[in-house]
């Protein structure tokens, strides 16, 4: 029988039924951690970020840091792996193997190999003017959409799209690199970014970019609306300024949806050239209206495309809305990228089990029992004090929240509330920012009768999973078994959701890993992470998660500068300030370094956090004990 120390230790460090195993995904331990915040992209009308994000599998510690490389929306910089900052893909590639923090896997080193080719490339490469030549103009219909492909009635003067170019490629290649779930294609891609010696460049979760164009789109359109609306006020103001503008575009007619998509392509070519796409996927057909237009943009004006996704080309918008108006844009994809099938069979995601019973954050199967573990795990982290009714706001829409902590950003909600709703990615992707952790309750079983529930539902696992949400949830039945599917359906489906569905168990799986979980307790802000917890009272799985928070480098002791950032987050919850003094640390580390080795040790780290009376002498802090 192991003590409760020894059993903190196992359930920390991976040791019970893991093999041993400090790794979540791929085939390496840690995946690349400059991932870490860059997957964040904060758009108008989306919640403000409200905390850094961790990378996905990184077993290194990384700097709340918001500091954006240039023209990097939303993307903050960090250490990217155990390897040395410096280096090609292909040298860090290597580092990774030799310390032991990755096996070597033939099919991602071909990646790598090719990868490395790339950014060798890349490093003096001088983005410029791809050759075009030039076919017969068309007709656009009216209508902000139909201003592309047409809206299907005819207009009184049908206006012309600007002359259709066929563009041929005079710089570097992109890469398109297609697999299935859990192969190693983000982490690589993030190998290869975090080495690049490029600074306009952006990594990206491809569908918050997507989201992103929309926004500046609508941006646009409306600030053009708006400009006509001040022009019919006749002043002397108005009329110079109507001058200006006609002046500035003498020849050219009024505002198009063309002509917007080409003011967005340009927005982004000032703050990027260098594209790197995580999760490259069409699903809607406002997106695969205008792919085609934007892609010829930014290609036409020297822009480089790297992206990971888990289908070839001829297989995006498989079975979509008026798939034809998408085609013409998949040889294109093999015109700009070279296209790379990873072509590993193994999801490496996969070969992590789960924490031990009383831990777990995936509750399945969804009885009475089930249903009191996830309220007792509720409101024991919102220390009973739960408040209903909130709301949070994305693009003008309002999301209810039927329950949310008041000490800490944590939330509740049924699966209806998320899945029988009209939601979509950007709604997800803003309670993923508001919220650390997320509860939700009774999730059923659901087939292709559900397909609504099942494709938001998809989404919301992509979104949480990109944001490093912590979530807790019900579900009658385990994820591999949650979308129930017939084989012969899988055959002969026309479904996306059949498609995408491996990869949300996969992600669901991932989401239970102690790798995800230490992740997400390491990434939360001080006062949130300790907002959660009654110091004075905590119990096992508290103190795991204690754990996990500090020992940043999973080394399995806690060292001095570990042991000074949590004794910061203590000062500053409590006394509202992190000027730790010296002599007061020093009086701290002599009363927990009982062997005085100089590291903290699982069973000196439970001594000193049991007795919180004692934490609270040794830092001088003054506090009602009741109430932490």
């Amino acid at each position: 029988m192991l003590s409760r120390s020894e059993a903190m230790r196992a359930a920390v460090m991976g040791v019970a039924g893991r093999g041993g195993s400090r790794c979540s995904s791929a085939a390496f331990a840690p995946a690349a951690s400059a991932a870490a915040a860059r997957r964040l992209a904060f758009h108008p009308g989306q919640m403000p970020p409200q905390r850094p994000l961790p990378g996905r599998h990184s077993c290194v510690p990384l700097q709340p840091a918001w500091h954006l490389h240039e023209a990097s929306r939303g993307h903050a910089t960090a250490a990217s792996t155990h390897a040395s900052p410096g280096g090609s893909p292909l040298q860090r590639y290597e580092e990774l193997v030799a310390i032991g923090d990755i096996n070597r896997d033939p099919n991602q080193e071909n990646v790598v190999r090719i990868l490395d080719a790339m950014a060798q490339k890349l490093a003096n490469h001088v983005p410029g003017v791809t050759a075009a030549r030039r076919t017969p103009a068309i007709d656009r219909h009216s209508g902000w959409l139909g201003g592309l492909f047409g809206s299907g009635k005819a207009a009184a003067s049908p206006a012309k799209l600007p002359v259709e170019t066929l563009l041929s490629s005079t710089g570097p290649q992109g890469l398109y690199v297609w697999g299935g779930c859990g192969t190693g294609k983000t982490f690589l891609m993030d190998l290869f970014y975090d080495s690049v010696n490029v600074k306009q460049k952006k990594r990206i979760h491809f569908h918050e970019w997507m989201i992103d164009v929309h926004e500046r789109l609508h941006r646009l359109q409306k600030k053009n609306a708006l400009v006509q609306e001040k022009a019919t006020e006749w002043t002397a103001e108005a009329a110079m300024a109507q001058r200006e503008a006609l002046k500035a575009g003498a020849g050219q007619k009024s505002e198009s949806a063309d002509d917007l998509i080409v003011q967005v392509a340009n927005e982004m070519l000032s703050e990027a050239w260098l594209l790197c796409f995580d999760e490259f996927q069409v699903t809607h057909i406002s997106d695969a209206i205008i792919m085609k237009r934007l892609f010829s943009i930014l290609w036409e004006r020297g822009s480089i495309i790297i992206c990971t996704s888990n289908r070839p080309p001829e297989d995006l918008y498989l079975n979509g809305l008026n798939r034809g108006l998408f085609l013409p844009f998949i040889p294109m994809i093999r015109q700009f990228c070279d296209v790379h099938d990873i072509a590993s069979q193994v999801d490496y995601r996969l070969t992590t089990a789960s924490e031990e019973e009383d831990r777990r954050v995936y509750i399945f199967p969804n009885g009475m029992e089930e249903a009191q573990l996830l309220e007792r795990k509720f409101y024991r982290i919102c220390h009973n004090e739960v408040k209903v009714g909130a709301q949070i706001e994305t693009q003008g829409r309002r999301i209810a929240v039927p329950k949310t902590a008041v000490n800490s950003n944590v939330a509740w909600f049924r699966f209806t509330d998320l899945c029988d709703k009209p939601l979509g990615a950007a709604d997800y992707l803003a309670i993923g920012a508001a919220f650390h952790t997320v509860f939700i309750s009774d999730i059923p079983k659901m087939t292709l009768q559900e397909r609504d529930q099942v494709r938001r539902f998809i989404t919301l696992v992509d979104a949480f999973y990109e944001r490093h949400t912590k979530l807790v949830c019900t579900a009658e039945t385990d994820p591999i078994s949650l979308f129930q599917v017939s084989e012969e359906d899988k055959k002969n489906s026309t479904h996306d959701e059949v498609f995408a569905w491996d990869r949300t168990v996969s992600r669901l799986i991932e989401m239970q890993s102690i790798q995800y979980l230490s992740d997400a307790a390491r990434n939360i802000d001080g006062e949130q992470f300790l907002g959660q917890y009654n110091l004075s009272s905590l119990n096992d799985d508290e103190l795991t998660e204690m754990w996990r928070r500090y020992d940043r480098d999973d080394s399995g002791e806690i060292d001095r500068q570990e042991l000074r950032v949590m004794l910061e987050d203590i000062l500053e919850k409590h006394q509202g300030h992190r000027n730790l003094q010296d002599d007061v640390f020093a009086l701290c580390m002599d009363e927990i370094d009982a062997d005085k080795n100089g590291v903290i040790s699982v069973d000196e780290f439970e001594r000193y956090l049991k007795d919180f009376t004692v934490v609270a002498s040794t830092m001088r802090l003054k506090v009602e004990l009741s109430g932490l």
